[in-house]
């Protein structure tokens, strides 16, 4: 007898919650969803299974039982200020301990870990630019040398960039670098010798803000719609979020060889 195999069943993707009305938005908990109350606005209600992550302003009005939820669905939370800027984000206890959390630890134990990081995000910024330079060289608008030179001056060595896109995308940044975090099993803050802050999504946040500004065009700046703005960056951002986990490749092999030299 001949036994065939079931075809898999695709699994819905999961997408961003975005709550980021003027008004005040109550979010409670249901069995298996969120139920969200808008001021006069009927009941909707979100399946936690397809969410990926939360972005939300001040307004949102959480109960304990909607944020135990999203952490038992492994949901993270990021919530910005009326600049764009994320204030906090919070995401569920990791058990497991992934190798890169083991060396990362490691690395924070030595005493200039602050230096020998920021060296590493000056490399990071340079293939951002490298890179942001073939796809604009690909895509018939290519810099010119001068326009390179400038970027490179700015960028590289000063850490600047020009801001391009609407302000929020940077806290939309750093809610998809703590959802990415999140799912590597690593938490958004370590610490390091004497106690300095290691902020890695913030740091991871800040490459991905510098790359979307660098490459995505004048369009952003002519709405203030959220969820027209939120649109073009979950469509950007489904082309780019691999660059995170380049990043964080790039980064364990960093630490590895930092660690080495240091025993």
């Amino acid at each position: 007898m001949v036994i065939r195999s079931q075809p898999a069943i695709n699994t819905p993707e999961r997408k961003a919650l975005y709550l980021l009305a003027s008004m005040g938005t109550r979010i409670d908990a249901g069995s298996d969803h969120l139920p969200l109350r808008l001021t006069s606005n009927p009941l909707q209600r979100y399946p936690a299974s397809r969410i990926a992550r939360v972005i939300c302003n001040t307004h949102a009005l959480w109960s304990g039982e909607a944020l135990k939820l999203c952490f038992a669905n492994g949901i993270a939370i990021t919530w910005i200020d009326a600049h764009g800027h994320a204030v906090g984000s919070a995401q569920a206890s990791h058990p497991r301990h992934p190798p890169i959390a083991a060396l990362l630890e490691t690395y924070l134990e030595l005493q200039d870990w602050p230096q020998r990081f920021e060296n590493w995000v000056t490399h990071r910024r340079h293939q951002i630019l490298i890179d942001c330079a073939h796809r604009a060289a690909a895509n018939q608008r290519p810099l010119s040398p001068e326009q390179y030179r400038e970027l490179k001056r700015q960028f590289i060595y000063n850490g600047t960039h020009p801001l391009i896109f609407e302000p929020q995308g940077e806290g939309f940044c750093h809610a998809l670098a703590v959802d990415h975090l999140q799912r590597a099993g690593l938490q958004a803050t370590y610490w390091g010798f004497d106690a300095q802050a290691f902020e890695l999504a913030s740091q991871l946040a800040s490459l991905l803000w510098a790359e979307l500004n660098l490459e995505c065009g004048t369009l952003p700046a002519q709405t203030d719609q959220h969820k027209l703005v939120a649109h073009l960056f979950e469509a950007w951002a489904r082309q780019r979020e691999v660059r995170l986990q380049h990043h964080l490749c790039d980064l364990k092999c960093h630490m590895a060889r930092e660690v080495d030299a240091w025993r």
